[in-house]
């Protein structure tokens, strides 16, 4: 179409793909990086001196004009450089796809939780029969592996664990699932969940040292540190429901608090995912019917409060999930977090965990190979989960999840000097529901900020 018979609205995006065609700053910017300063930069240029009445503001936009105005212009090195930007686009996209398609293979996601029983087969789990007894020890005391005697202080109230031959201690590489006389489950351990895909485990191990380091933790007196995120109660004193406000490094600018807010939100999100897929059914199902019960919203952020779509930045690229659901509202990352005996009161069930590390990192200082005076045992590294009331010692090691019932005592035992362990956790903390369901109750959410404080 000959270019005196086009309208002047035309015109100006005509002459706005002519300015950009001469401008070989822009060809050369826009070829290998679109989306860069430079490229965008010259776009804003040539906008203005064509006078666009509504110039682009992202890069779809600015494509939609090249794909509505092409015919108008003379030359192709434009048309050529957005072809090349769209072809290089779609191969991106594929490969994404195909690595999508590749780690949700490796850890089954979106297949939904096999019964235990299939699990036998599948994760090598041993079903133990074990049921609760009434326990003697009180809450409050500090647990203690049998040879780390040395790190008991003088006049804490300790168990020393195992606390006699009927305990079962769960080893490092043992999967099992503790069931009781009428067929309920009350403890799961699954080994490896995430073995075909170690660089997933690095991320998240990435993702919470970064935040350890610049979020204030929950339970100060605890040994450790414990992050929470999503929704909370705010402070004891106030039951707010809102978002928990944690930062504690305030030379991060929003910038960089956006990026670690949507890393903190894809590694939640992986947890979830990935332990609704690993643990059993027996136990994800009922978890889920509690929450669809509860209607909690689901984990967000002061900037991002959708209910599905994550992103993980992997070392060979970011892949996201744009349907994929959220993590539940209540989540915590942890590093080398240790707690006495203790009980929760939760809304679901069971809570649900991944270790995402554990490895002695000084040798030296935790001191291994030498035997407590005094003790027959050798020593281990610690930290590791104790169902007290059922009677189990659960060894502690990378890639593992769990399904615990925190509403009967537990804890964690005492972890040895130069000894790293961290991972992330789902809970369904009853306060935090009663905090909810105030809220509604009063017409409305907190959704720009709470407390960590509890």
């Amino acid at each position: 179409m000959p270019k005196q018979q086009i309208s002047r609205k035309q015109l100006k995006f005509v002459q706005f793909l002519e300015l950009l065609e001469a401008d070989s700053e822009f060809l050369s910017a826009f070829e290998t990086a679109p989306n860069s300063d430079t490229a965008w930069g010259c776009i804003r240029a040539a906008a203005l001196k064509a006078q666009l009445p509504h110039p682009p503001q992202k890069l779809g936009d600015f494509l939609h004009i090249v794909s509505q105005h092409a015919a108008n212009v003379p030359s192709q090195k434009l048309l050529l450089a957005v072809d090349n930007h769209r072809h290089a686009s779609k191969v991106i996209a594929n490969n994404n796809r195909q690595k999508k398609r590749e780690l949700t293979d490796a850890l089954g996601l979106g297949k939904g939780a096999l019964p235990y029983s299939d699990l036998v087969t599948k994760n090598n789990l041993a079903i133990i029969q074990r049921d609760r007894i009434p326990d003697q020890y009180k809450c409050g005391m500090v647990l203690v592996d049998h040879g780390n005697e040395d790190l008991a202080r003088d006049g804490e109230k300790v168990l020393f664990v195992p606390a006699d031959d009927t305990w079962y201690v769960v080893g490092e590489h043992e999967s099992v699932a503790f069931i009781n006389s009428t067929g309920g489950i009350e403890l799961v351990i699954i080994r490896g969940c995430c073995a075909l895909r170690p660089d997933l485990i690095n991320h998240a191990n990435e993702v919470i040292d970064s935040v350890i380091h610049n979020r204030r933790g929950v339970r100060p007196t605890h040994g450790g540190k414990l992050i929470q995120y999503g929704w909370n109660a705010g402070p004891c004193h106030a039951c707010v429901f809102g978002l928990v406000c944690n930062v504690a490094n305030k030379k991060l600018n929003g910038e960089e608090l956006a990026a670690q807010d949507k890393s903190i939100l894809g590694i939640m999100s992986l947890t979830w995912n990935l332990l609704t897929a690993a643990l059993p059914k027996e136990v994800i199902d009922p978890v889920k019917e509690k929450l669809a019960e509860a209607n909690l919203p689901p984990m967000a952020s002061p900037g991002n409060v959708k209910e599905h779509g994550y992103e993980l930045s992997l070392p060979d690229g970011t892949l996201s999930w744009s349907t994929a659901e959220h993590a539940p509202a209540e989540a915590y990352m942890s590093q080398n977090y240790t707690f006495p005996i203790h009980t929760d009161q939760l809304y679901a069930p069971y809570a649900l965990n991944w270790v995402t590390m554990h490895e002695v990192i000084d040798h030296d200082a935790a001191d291994l190979h030498v035997r407590t005076k005094g003790s027959k045992f050798h020593r281990t590294s610690g930290g590791n989960y104790v169902d007290v009331s059922l009677g189990v010692v659960v060894r502690c090691a990378k890639d593992t999840a769990m399904a615990v019932k925190p509403t009967s005592r537990h804890g964690t035992t005492l972890s040895r000097p130069g000894v790293k362990h961290q991972g992330t956790a789902i809970n369904f903390s009853t306060h935090i529901k009663t905090a909810f369901d105030k809220a509604l109750s009063a017409g409305g959410l907190v959704v720009d900020g709470g407390s960590s404080s509890e």
